[in-house]
């Protein structure tokens, strides 16, 4: 059987996790150093009740698409989403196959003031760890991806770190 994008890009990045050497101590510490988050599930919970709550994408590429907005502007772009009334944003961090970045987050969260998740690939603790230093305050774990073991692990480790977490299933 043919491998999927989807089998294609978690190898990669297992791969990525198997080699990252990093101190999980350290970046555990970082992690607790950040500031507030800003309440992704909250957020959503609030929102809901009154009227639909969206979760607004910034998103460069696709691997199926190809090029989607190469030379988007996140900041720009969370602006305007939330001047339209989006209630949180999505903001993919994966480069290699998604054209995103830390920073791309970053931008977005520094020009609005809505709660903002790391879509990402996420497959070891250093990964959780690093939504919270980038700045999230939400991390996606999709389920498909990972064992029952590594999904509660994960879950766990990010809400001690103060991150709400998001199951694609």
């Amino acid at each position: 059987m043919a491998a999927t994008y989807l089998d294609r890009i978690v190898a990669y990045h297992r791969n990525r996790v198997d080699a990252d050497a990093r101190s999980l101590d350290t970046l555990i510490a970082q992690a607790l150093s950040q500031p507030a988050t800003r309440g992704f599930r909250a957020a959503l919970e609030r929102d809901s009740s009154q009227h639909l709550a969206v979760i607004a994408e910034i998103k460069r590429r696709s691997p199926s698409k190809g090029d989607l907005f190469p030379g988007l502007d996140p900041a720009e772009l969370a602006s305007t989403y939330e001047a339209c009334g989006a209630t949180c944003m999505s903001v993919l961090t994966d480069e290699p196959h998604f054209g995103g970045s830390a920073a791309d987050l970053q931008l977005a969260r520094r020009s609005c003031g809505l709660p903002v998740i790391r879509k990402d690939f996420t497959l070891g603790p250093r990964d959780v760890c690093d939504a919270r230093i980038m700045g999230a305050d939400c991390v996606l774990l999709i389920a498909a991806a990972l064992s029952p073991k590594e999904l509660c692990e994960f879950h766990a480790l990010a809400t001690s770190i103060g991150l709400d977490v998001l199951v694609e299933i």
